[in-house]
């Protein structure tokens, strides 16, 4: 098998990258073979899902890639485009950790609150892959909290003592979209997210106003006192 050995002294020396022509877009092919190459790797121009030693990797599109679940259940190292130019542009060794994708939230510490086994792994996996830190315990020096809604456990807790951005799974979505940490304040958690409130003996008028804050704050508003609602707010005259 034809190998393209690395500049010796390079970041890389010492590790051999899989670069298949089938696995990346070609218009970036070009530009990943030289940074490896240039860094000091093996590049070996194909894929071969049964190297998977700790200095072997495989560079990959995405993790929608029909080849991604195969070589993940293979134990492969794989890397993203935006992770090894990254890496070579900041002269950093190559993460091994199953999966890389970009180095976006490298450093960036996470908390999570209120989501299922299913929906947390999820998290785990898009944050980790993005070089960021998902931690278990509330801790001072996190970074940002994404919480389902305001109910959830640690709500309060990073809204009056953390202090820092309570924002929704969509913000994580887009900065994995776009391999970058975007803006969180279009994605600030809503004051009445995972709310449902039911109003009574208040005047149609207003309870039609209140009904429209309570959405554009992100709750629902329910005209009938249901068990899904949460909250009740009445005129209460004594």
């Amino acid at each position: 098998m034809a190998s393209n050995g690395g500049k010796k002294g390079g970041t890389f020396e010492g590790t051999t990258v899989y670069l298949s022509r089938n696995l990346v877009a070609p218009e970036i092919y070009n530009a990943l073979f030289d940074a490896l190459r240039l860094n000091g790797a093996d590049v070996r121009p194909c894929c071969d899902p049964s190297k998977n030693s700790p200095l072997e990797f495989h560079v990959i599109s995405s993790s929608d890639h029909e080849k991604f679940a195969d070589l993940r259940a293979k134990g492969c190292n794989l890397l993203g485009p935006q992770c090894v130019l990254s890496c070579a542009k900041e002269h950093r060794v190559l993460p091994k950790q199953g999966y890389t994708c970009c180095l976006a939230m490298d450093g960036v510490k996470v908390l999570t609150s209120g989501f299922e086994k299913n929906e947390k792994a999820r998290i785990q996996e898009r944050v980790c892959a993005m070089g960021g830190l998902l931690l278990d315990k509330p801790s001072l020096d996190i970074d940002f909290v994404i919480a389902k809604n305001v109910l959830a456990t640690k709500y309060k807790w990073a809204l009056n003592v953390l202090k820092k951005p309570i924002i929704s799974i969509t913000w994580l979505d887009h900065c994995w979209m776009q391999h970058r940490i975007v803006p969180h304040e279009p994605y600030r958690l809503l004051p009445f997210t995972g709310l449902t409130i039911c109003v009574t003996k208040i005047p149609l008028d207003e309870r039609r106003q209140i009904g429209k804050m309570i959405e554009e704050n992100g709750g629902q508003y329910s005209a009938d006192l249901t068990k899904k609602c949460t909250h009740l707010v009445s005129d209460i005259s004594f």
